[in-house]
């Protein structure tokens, strides 16, 4: 490709990213709000002996040889790859495969440890390195298997045949059966225990608490137009287009050309190489001005956590960004999941109630002209007040207690919380949940008359628990960091939304590979 053919497309990819990210801010551009927020109490959302989150120690770096290694001894890998893609039963016509399919599993794999298949290919067809991943082979299917493989590795030709007409027909299949796999061995060593429960619902332990957020993958070229003409000499050149890639936006306000990533991971507290990937899927590409919450993104993310608690009832909170919007939130907590969310910009506080002090006696006195209104803002229970100056403030009101209560339509929470007031303090219940009178249809406006978990979380952003599931959500980004130095210039070297899916899962079963290996030697 010459860089005369190849700079249009590239010029054209940011200046399209440029007027994204544009019009995104636009569309979603912060605010100042025009009301202040009070001091956040010290309640049992902050207490006063609250303890923060122990470091984990640096973790050591792992040579090429010993993650493929780790790989290879994967037990999963070879069970997948005989659910996926059996073995022929009779013969039939054509000739028979050259490799059994799990090696070229370890192929995928592999790419995200030598950055690209071309890289692989050359490192499995070098005799020493084949010999090496023979002999683990034999150490862990025995001596008829590995020396019924081939003196050398698979070719580039025969990945790539193998890619198209295997690969790329069963991605979907794959990606359940990886991911069925994932949470077996997760469970297994102890993460996600419904038996082992280690925290409670206001300090869910890290072992059982999943972390999600989405990616962008960048397509292995820039190019948008499949033909471009020199400006020199008037060549007509052809240039393989990515037709699932479009401009995503990343961080907020950050335009990135390539395909969107979702995915949840766990791991072990303090302990490093301990993450687990546990699904991934990929989100089809709306533009921001269709989409401008990112609600696609928002819908993959709740399919993907529905099918991690079917499989792990043991898991107690979820964290995601603000693309989890209330609609989001409403089904996982009844479930009895505790979601955790920054508070999404623009929200303005909401009416809850008005409380009115009233004599135990039941009488006409001073208690009667006491009266508070509580609403909600940032995401918790605060009380109305007019500042000296004559500014809005809503000072957030102290819960005394967190209550948990399953019914037969699914979990309830409450926040008791304290109201300070100068006829003596008095204690409300306050849903944080979607109770059916929220979930009403109002018939003015054809909408719920009140999307209450828009408004409230379990654990308010800003509290001494909530700061702490929100440091949880750095897994997920060092892993998405790490798919990219993974491979040779940040790129997946596959095509397609289904090409991107199948490198992430390629780098999931080393990441969790190397997680197996130090829960089994901690």
């Amino acid at each position: 490709m010459s860089a005369p053919s190849a700079a249009p497309a590239r010029k054209t990819v940011k200046k399209a990213a440029k007027k994204v990210a544009k019009d995104a801010r636009k569309i979603t551009g912060k605010k100042k709000p025009d009301w202040i927020l009070g001091p956040t109490p010290e309640d049992i959302l902050s207490p006063a002996t609250f303890r923060p989150e122990p470091k984990t120690p640096e973790a050591p770096s792992i040579c090429d040889t010993t993650r493929l290694k780790h790989v290879i001894a994967n037990p999963a890998l070879y069970e997948v790859a005989a659910t996926v893609f059996p073995p022929k039963t009779r013969k039939g016509p054509g000739r028979p495969a050259h490799y059994p399919a799990y090696i070229y599993l370890i192929y995928l794999a592999a790419i995200s440890i030598y950055d690209s298949s071309r890289h692989t290919q050359s490192t499995f067809y070098e005799p020493d390195n084949w010999k090496i991943i023979r002999t683990e082979i034999r150490r862990f299917l025995g001596d008829e298997e590995a020396d019924a493989l081939p003196e050398n590795g698979p070719s580039l030709y025969q990945w790539n045949d193998f890619y198209r007409k295997k690969f790329r027909p069963s991605v979907h299949e794959f990606r359940k059966a990886s991911r069925d796999a994932w949470i077996r061995q997760a469970i297994a060593h102890g993460l996600l225990s419904e038996g082992r429960r280690r925290g409670d619902r206001l300090r869910p332990h890290r072992s059982q608490t999943i972390n999600g957020d989405g990616t962008v993958v960048r397509p292995p070229s820039d190019q948008t137009e499949e033909f471009t003409d020199d400006e020199k000499t008037g060549e007509r050149r052809r240039h393989r287009v990515d037709h699932d890639a479009g401009i995503q936006m990343e961080g907020g306000d950050r335009a990135v050309y390539g395909k969107k990533i979702v995915s949840f991971s766990v791991r072990q507290e303090a302990r490093c190489h301990s993450r687990f990937i546990l699904n991934v899927d990929s989100a089809r590409h709306r533009p921001p001005e269709e989409d401008p919450e990112r609600d696609e993104e928002a819908s993959v993310a709740l399919r993907l956590t529905h099918e991690i608690l079917d499989r792990a009832p043991g898991v107690i909170a979820a964290s995601f960004d603000t693309a989890w919007r209330g609609k989001h939130r409403a089904p996982l907590i009844r479930r009895g999941l505790i979601v955790f969310t920054r508070q999404h910009d623009g929200i303005k506080p909401h009416p809850l109630a008005k409380y009115k002090c009233k004599c135990k006696n039941e009488c006409e006195c001073q208690y009667e002209k006491c009266t508070h209104d509580v609403y909600a803002a940032a995401g918790r229970s605060c009380e109305r007040q007019i500042t000296v100056e004559g500014k809005t403030m809503y000072n957030p009101l102290p819960v005394r207690e967190f209550i948990a209560r399953e019914g037969k339509t699914g979990w309830r929470f409450y926040h008791r919380v304290e109201i300070p007031c100068r006829n003596g303090s008095h204690t409300e219940l306050i849903p944080v949940y979607e109770t059916q009178e929220d979930s009403a249809i109002d018939p003015r406006t054809k909408r719920k008359r009140f999307n209450r978990t828009e408004h409230l979380r379990q654990i308010p952003p800003g509290t001494h628990h909530g700061d702490r599931l929100l440091g949880f959500r750095e897994d997920s980004e060092s892993s998405n960091s790490s798919l990219d130095y993974s491979h040779r210039d940040k790129r997946v070297p596959m095509y397609g939304a289904e090409g991107a899916l199948l490198g992430y899962l390629g780098y999931a079963w080393v990441n969790n590979s190397v997680a197996l290996s130090t829960a089994s030697n901690p």
